[in-house]
């Protein structure tokens, strides 16, 4: 018996560990700019998109699961000027006191967004929902799920300069996972 035991913790530490594959998603959406930022005039609208893939959950609380993802947040302008961050969670929160929402949460911000080429961290799209409204604080896997954090849905990323931060509305947000 105890070599059979041996022999199937090999087998198994051989085999590599037993985990779920992760799902490989892509959100695409627009912002809306609300402020002036280098080049661009307050209005602009720019293009983005979030290729991720859902990370192992965190409860955060009885009101957050944090999921550290992988993936890029990518946002372009029409003169093709851009920026991007490292994707490093994804938040769901569900609260009664505020409102329910989730945050794609990135690091490492960089580019010439504007002609401005300076940027601290996040760059955050946040999608919220009236509270109460989420079940559950699973990620959806589909523009569908996605719907219900339709409320409000805004984009932020910040400068160095005093930290000035460039706000904008998103909308036409997309998402599919497979």
């Amino acid at each position: 018996m105890k070599r059979f035991l041996i022999g199937l913790a090999a087998t198994l530490l051989a085999a590599g560990p037993l985990t779920a594959q992760a799902a490989e998603c892509l959100a695409t959406f627009q912002v809306e700019t609300e402020a002036d930022h280098g080049t661009l005039p307050s209005g602009s609208i720019l293009q983005g998109d979030i290729a991720y893939s859902e990370g192992r959950a965190l409860r955060m609380g009885n009101e957050t699961v944090s999921y550290l993802s992988t993936g890029t947040i990518r946002v372009v302008a029409p003169d093709g000027s851009s920026i991007s961050g490292v994707v490093r969670a994804v938040h769901m929160v569900r609260t009664p006191h505020f409102a329910d929402y989730a945050s794609f949460d990135a690091k490492n911000v960089d580019g010439n967004l504007g002609g401005i080429s300076a940027y601290e961290d996040p760059l955050l799209i946040t999608l919220f929902a009236p509270r109460g409204s989420l079940e559950s604080f699973d990620l959806p896997k589909d523009t569908e799920g996605w719907t219900a954090l339709s409320r409000r849905q805004v984009f932020q990323v910040h400068t160095p300069d005093t930290m000035w931060t460039l706000p904008g509305r998103v909308f036409d947000f997309e998402a599919t996972c497979k």
